[in-house]
């Protein structure tokens, strides 16, 4: 126990009185005032029966409980309410024969009563009131339908209500079963027992409860380990919408994460728990009246100092100690100045109080050494010294405690507790040797289990903050099995051990502990903070988009009002960019700038920025992108992660370059590569920048250079295999595939008439089906040109029947292998196979409208040639006339109009032909225009030279 004042003299209350630094803080906040003369004997009767009151009495005393009950359909549902902590009873009874549910509560007020002896219901036929219950309590009796009526009963803490169910139950598998929750009985034998309500799956369950936890000192509380409290779903209060499965998981989440930026939240810090207490139990002083000056003049001090008046006190003070400097009065003086400088201290947070804080109290401490406050007073320097962040400052007074061992024995409680400030102390200055060191030691010999759960707890801490994140998760690990009935006191064991596998890129079971850390502590000021981890998380194991998003939006909604949850809202802002408009985008830029600076965490403006700058990028803006990155760059040159800055540059850069190349522009391509040759891009070690250049110049006919960049990247690939680059590289989408390497080097040597090399690059594609369709399809062609070169028509053909059989691929892709077969076929001789090939172009233009109007335009026209060639006037016409009708105004046709109207002026037709060749007189060529004017005209020449010789007999029969 700790020290009590000796008979005779002023006798202040509380900790003054009886302190103990581990004693319950009920005695030492609860203690009475004496007067003097009170025996130690009678000063412990006194606290014992104090205590005895203060738990018991409440119940008594307190105004009675409310109540309302309502049928809600199929359930009764009966909410009471006038109770922080709750201490009722209910049970199934029997009465002859009857079933009845017997509630029993403190005394319910009297209106509630008569509104419940009324009600009735399908369920609740009646409702009694025992008489005879206990200590005022009221015992209800609901006479329920049988056993299918059940109830189910929880509690809530905001407002702080006793809920009680009845609901029927026609399965009736599982009973309820709760045991009595009673504050007023034994609260030591109570000690942490949950009282749970266990129900089977197949009843009715409300979709929360709190749960109700007893303390050692007897009082209600609510375990965070179990309740829930604050926002969250009451569909979901297990935290399941984060839980991700194996087969969710995309592959290389670790590789994934390369290419994304992720800051270290900052970790939960090991609070000197004792430290909180001491300060909320503060000594209070007391001077009992006497008829003189100086007794006066001691309680006008007393009073000043408990009505804050300090400016006045301290004057009052130096005056008092100058008039009366033998005052018995002085030892309580002391330490109540000392009192007076350091909450000026706390108050104005002004340096100089502190120090004569400081001075007041070693000089009370040097004056005072056998006061019942030295020991407290001598511990309390020390943690304001840890406060104040003077941490050398504190491990010198906390050693010097342990020194001078004020308690009078060397394991005492307070030398223990002095020993934790020492560990917390070196951890600030970060020397970790020496912290683990004392924690681990303070684990081995303190003889309360308390502080070695706080030296377990905080032990952890050390190695979060040393970086070696394995030690780290062990040592949480270790004191949560050690000591589990701590752990709801401790968040730092789940939030900094998943903080700690997040570094070691063990996502997967980050994210476990990150729920667990939610599950028991979802109202701590880290909260926001792992919620945003858990949307980060799911992000690099591969969840949908929605759920990521998802996350970051409740941790926005649920912890909006604190700053820790702006990091969530950085990257809501960024994901959303993509699809606002201009204004939009200015003033999320702001917003997001404007953010940034409300946290205090490193390398929060540069966590800002990137953010603006991805958002940019998700828009195609990639220029703002690179623009406001190098600008950050410039102005922080000491500070900026160059490395990262760089990184995300180039990939703007390169991905600028890939938009260019696939819109066709490759001179804009050439434009931007030569605008940052020299500087973002000199020594750039991503493959694909130049894979991307390298299409520009195939593009641009350069096949050559194309060739010799394609090679490069192809050379590069082969180096980096079984690398983690090659792992990185892949994960970020920047290393192109081997097998589109392939392709193009086959494309760009064919073009090159180099069909050997052409022909090996072909073979060296090993997962053709891995291609797109696109790339499927030119491999084809490819393919089919090189052996056309080669002579080997039938293998030509062979290859495309087989492959047109066999793949389901779209319209506009299989109409070009169709009119390759087509031409093959008629270099085979093999006119009709050749026109079955055509028609099915043209088949599929009617389905689909998808087929490329270059591919169905060629085929109608070799299609019409081949009917042509078959002396199939009629068909060829229908053909030509499908093509001109379509096609006329796009390309030109001349010569397949000139062809039709040839087919009518064969046929006699000379009027039909005349009417098809007039129209190209409109057209910018007049040279098939000249050319059916020619051959009508002869065609007039003809008939008249006819029509003339016809008429020769006559006249020469006239003669």
């Amino acid at each position: 126990m700790g020290h009590f004042f000796p008979a005779g003299k002023y006798l202040p209350k509380g900790q003054v009185l009886a302190w103990h630094p581990m004693c319950n803080r009920l005695l030492l906040l609860c203690i009475p005032r004496f007067v003097q003369g009170v025996s130690k004997l009678k000063l412990c009767f006194i606290v014992v029966s104090l205590f005895i009151s203060l738990v018991f009495a409440p119940a008594a005393q307190a105004a009675k409980i409310s109540s309302l009950i309502t049928d809600q359909g199929d359930t009764i549902h009966l909410e009471l309410s006038g109770r922080q902590n709750w201490d009722y009873d209910l049970r199934r009874v029997e009465k002859a024969g009857k079933s009845y549910l017997q509630l029993t509560v403190d005394a319910i007020d009297d209106a509630s009563i008569s509104k419940m002896l009324a009600f009735k219901s399908g369920m609740v036929s009646s409702v009694t009131l025992d008489k005879a219950g206990l200590n005022g309590k009221s015992i209800l009796n609901f006479q329920v339908a049988g056993d299918e009526v059940e109830s189910f009963d929880y509690l809530t803490d905001q407002p702080s209500r006793l809920i009680i169910d009845f609901y029927m139950n026609a399965q009736n598998k599982v009973k309820i079963s709760r045991p009595t929750a009673s504050v007023a009985k034994a609260p030591a034998l109570e000690n942490n027992k949950k009282i749970n309500t266990k129900i089977s799956s197949n009843t009715r369950m409300p979709a929360t409860a709190d749960v109700l936890v007893i303390k050692q000192n007897g009082l209600n509380s609510h375990d965070s380990t179990e309740s829930r409290s604050g926002l969250f779903d009451g569909g979901d209060p297990n935290f399941d919408r984060f839980a991700i499965k194996d087969y969710e998981i995309k592959d290389a989440p670790t590789l994934r994460n390369s290419g994304n930026y992720f800051i270290p939240y900052p970790m939960i810090r090991p609070e000197n728990r004792y430290w909180e207490k001491m300060k909320m139990a503060a000594p209070i002083y007391e001077i009992a009246p006497k008829a003189t000056d100086e007794n006066k003049q001691a309680r006008l001090l007393l009073t000043l100092f408990e009505n804050k008046r300090y400016a006045v006190y301290l004057k009052t003070e130096e005056w008092f100690q100058k008039k009366y400097p033998q005052s018995g009065y002085n030892e309580l003086i002391d330490f109540m100045t000392g009192d007076v400088y350091k909450s000026l201290w706390q108050d104005k947070d002004m340096p100089k109080y502190y120090e004569i804080a400081v001075i007041k109290y070693k000089q009370a401490l040097q004056k005072h050494p056998k006061s019942p406050l030295a020991e407290r007073t001598s511990l309390m320097l020390g943690n304001m010294a840890l406060e104040k962040g003077d941490s050398l400052d504190a491990i010198r007074l906390f050693n010097d405690h342990i020194e001078k061992n004020y308690a009078g024995k060397p394991d005492a409680i307070s030398n223990d507790l002095a020993r934790v400030g020492t560990g917390i102390a070196f951890l600030k200055l970060n020397r970790y040797q020496e912290s683990a060191e004392i924690f681990s030691k303070l684990q081995k010999d303190s003889p309360l289990k308390e502080i070695k759960a706080e030296a377990a707890y905080s032990e952890g801490d050390v190695y979060v903050q040393a970086k070696n994140y394995q030690k780290a998760v062990d040592v949480y690990k270790d004191a949560i099995k050690k000591f589990p009935e701590y752990q709801s006191e401790y968040p730092n064991a789940f939030y900094n051990q998943a903080e700690a596998m997040f570094g070691m890129g063990n996502y997967r079971q980050a994210l476990d502990v990150y729920m667990d850390f939610m599950k028991k502590f979802p109202t701590n000021e880290h909260a926001a903070f792992a919620m945003t981890r858990m949307g980060e998380l799911l992000d690099i194991l591969g969840a949908d988009k929605s759920r990521v998003i998802g996350a970051y939006l409740e941790t926005y909604f649920r912890y909006g009002e604190s700053n820790n949850a702006i990091i969530a809202r950085l990257r809501l802002t960024s994901a959303r960019m993509k699809g606002m408009k201009t204004k939009e985008v200015d003033a999320a830029t702001k917003e997001i700038l404007s953010l940034v600076k409300k946290l205090d965490i490193p390398n929060i403006e540069q966590f800002g920025t990137i953010m603006i700058a991805q958002g940019y990028t998700s828009r195609g803006e990639y220029e703002k992108a690179i623009d406001l990155l190098t600008k950050y760059y410039q102005q922080n040159p000491t500070t900026v992660d160059r490395d990262l800055v760089k990184h995300r540059v180039v990939s703007n850069i390169t991905d600028e370059i890939r938009d260019q190349v696939a819109a066709g522009n490759f001179i804009k391509a050439f434009k931007t590569h030569s605008k940052y040759a020299e500087n973002w891009l000199k020594n750039n070690d991503r493959i694909d920048t130049k894979y991307y250049l390298a299409e520009a110049f195939e593009m641009a006919g350069a096949q050559a250079e194309a060739e010799k960049y394609y090679r490069d990247v192809l050379n590069q690939i082969y180096a980096i295999k079984g690398t983690t680059k090659n792992g990185q590289q892949t994960a970020e989408k920047g290393k192109p595939n081997e097998d589109e390497l392939n392709l193009r080097l086959a494309a760009t040597t064919y073009q090159q008439k180099k069909f050997n090399l052409a022909y090996d690059y072909l073979k060296d594609i090993k997962k053709p089906e891995s291609l797109s369709e696109e790339q499927q399809i030119e491999r084809i062609r490819v393919a089919v040109d090189l052996l056309e070169k080669r002579g080997d028509l039938d293998s030509a053909v062979r290859y495309l029947t087989e492959l047109l059989k066999t793949w389901k691929g779209q319209a506009q892709l299989v109409a070009e292998p169709y009119l390759r077969l087509a031409q093959l076929e008629v270099k085979q001789g093999k006119p009709d196979s050749a026109i079955e090939s055509l028609k099915k172009i043209d088949l599929l233009m009617s389905d689909s409208k998808s087929v490329p109007e270059i591919v169905h335009a060629k085929g109608l026209e070799l299609l019409g040639q081949l009917y042509l060639d078959k002396e199939e006037g009629q068909k060829a016409i229908a053909a030509f006339d499908s093509l001109l009708n379509q096609y006329e105004e796009k390309r030109p046709l001349d010569s397949i109009r000139y062809k039709m109207g040839q087919i009518y002026f064969k046929k006699g037709d000379v009027q039909k032909a005349a009417d098809v060749w007039s129209k190209l007189k409109s057209q910018k060529s007049q040279f098939w225009y000249n050319l059916a004017q020619e051959q009508l005209k002869n065609s007039e020449w003809r008939g008249d030279y006819k029509k003339y010789i016809q008429r020769i007999p006559a006249m020469s029969q006239q003669q």
